[in-house]
């Protein structure tokens, strides 16, 4: 196993229920002994990837608060869609969250969100955290997005191998695609009905969906053609500031070349 093997897997152990670890518990969940973990950590440490916890715990470290600083001010996704999600929750015709995720390996993962004020519930889609792809209007309107073997090898992973259920799924994707959006009640959350429409960028290698969700208890039928029409507008809006922040990024290293 490489350094960076170690590394990830040490700091995939880490979860909202486990924050904090010793030596013993890490290297006994990877099979590792202790004297290569002990160095491990002692360089994660040193590269503030870890902490000392309480007694011999260690914790995660300073440095990931450094990083979420750096993708929140220039990943292209947050800096384009961020900014529209307060005005789609005021425009929207009932309180809403509303959510930005995009694709993290065969996962879905909620980068930035907006609660309305009087929208009570909490979702399942926070902020950092992962999501399967299957269920979901969030989730749907991203994998929608992929179609041919690596359509099938996600529907593996995520545990729908039998053909039939395969090609069903597949058919309820084609005719999100022909609606231009997707819809769902009660998937994830109970209570809760969502709304999605797909972003995506392939030059940046942005596969994404901006969705609305709202409690099943105040939504109407005579709501879905305004909810659409506002996660439409603002979904235009995100991808032409994606294309700006491309080029953006495209001059600036053509000028740094020209340089050399």
């Amino acid at each position: 196993m490489s350094g960076f093997e170690r590394f990830n897997k040490i700091l995939n152990l880490f979860s909202e229920k486990r924050s904090s670890l010793t030596v013993a518990e890490i290297s006994e969940e990877l099979k590792i002994p202790s004297s290569t973990i002990y160095r491990t950590v002692r360089e994660m440490v040193l590269a503030d990837f870890l902490e000392s916890a309480a007694g011999s715990y260690f914790r995660l470290g300073q440095a990931f608060i450094k990083f979420n600083r750096i993708i929140n001010l220039s990943d292209p996704l947050i800096q384009a869609g961020e900014p529209f999600l307060e005005k789609l929750a005021n425009e929207n015709p009932i309180p809403s969250t509303n959510i930005l995720a995009r694709l993290f390996g065969d996962k879905v993962m909620c980068i930035s969100d907006f609660k309305y004020p009087s929208f009570k519930n909490n979702t399942s889609y926070q902020k950092g955290r992962l999501m399967p792809l299957l269920y979901g209007a969030t989730s749907r309107a991203i994998i929608m997005q992929i179609k041919g073997k690596r359509l099938y090898d996600i529907l593996n992973l995520e545990g729908l191998k039998d053909n039939k259920q395969q090609e069903i799924f597949i058919r309820g994707l084609d005719k999100d695609r022909k609606k231009g959006f997707c819809k769902t009640q009660g998937q994830v959350d109970r209570g809760l009905i969502g709304f999605a429409i797909s972003i995506n960028n392939k030059k940046l290698g942005i596969e994404a969906s901006l969705s609305s969700i709202f409690n099943s208890s105040d939504y109407r039928p005579e709501h879905e053609p305004t909810i659409y029409a506002n996660l439409s507008s603002y979904v235009i809006l995100i991808e032409r500031y994606i294309n700006k922040i491309f080029f953006e990024i495209e001059a600036y290293h053509n000028n740094d070349l020209n340089k050399d």
